[in-house]
């Protein structure tokens, strides 16, 4: 249909547009997809044109469905610490040791954390952030971990002195058991 006036043309285009909404959606993804560098500046052009518009809309959805964003948190969540195990590896790196269950792994820190990485999240993200950089960190039991943390080395795998991690602050220490 060859419409000649441009308003006829306007409203024949809202109406369609509204009576083939799948159709639209589909159009506008095969386009995002075909154009994906133009498609990512048009969209921060538009979020930076209209910020606090999409912080508050953002906002109020997340308010407004705390389970969902419970459930996307835990989701995103999971699917950081399987590729951190499966990059850094998914069994204990304390010899001896070799606990292999996920729910017991967490990422450590080899020469100690700095502050405000205290929590697992943050080191994930951090060890992420550093192309999951295998000097820097390394995957232990929560055990082992804690040790690690307490004594600068696992004294239930690791009894040898020569086998203490010598970048620890309490690599030096000697061990001394309250009896237990």
């Amino acid at each position: 249909m060859a419409l000649k006036d441009k308003e006829a043309q306007k409203a024949y285009g809202r109406t369609w547009r509204q009576t083939h909404p799948e159709q639209v959606k589909a159009n506008n993804r095969a386009w995002r997809l075909a154009h994906p560098e133009e498609s990512r500046a048009n969209m921060r052009a538009w979020y930076q044109a209209h910020r606090e518009e999409a912080k508050a809309t953002s906002r109020a959805w997340r308010l407004a469905h705390p389970k969902q964003v419970k459930a996307n948190n835990r989701a995103s969540h999971q699917a950081l610490t399987a590729e951190a195990l499966r990059v850094l590896g998914d069994k204990c790196a304390c010899p001896g040791c070799g606990v292999s269950e996920p729910a017991f792994l967490t990422i450590d820190h080899i020469n100690g954390r700095s502050k405000g990485t205290r929590r697992t999240q943050t080191a994930i993200r951090e060890a992420k952030a550093s192309g999951w950089d295998k000097t820097k960190f390394q995957t232990l039991c929560f055990n082992c971990n804690c040790a690690k943390s307490a004594h600068g080395f696992c004294p239930v795998h690791q009894k040898d002195p020569s086998d203490r991690n010598e970048h620890s602050p309490s690599a030096n220490k000697q061990l001394v058991c309250s009896g237990l």
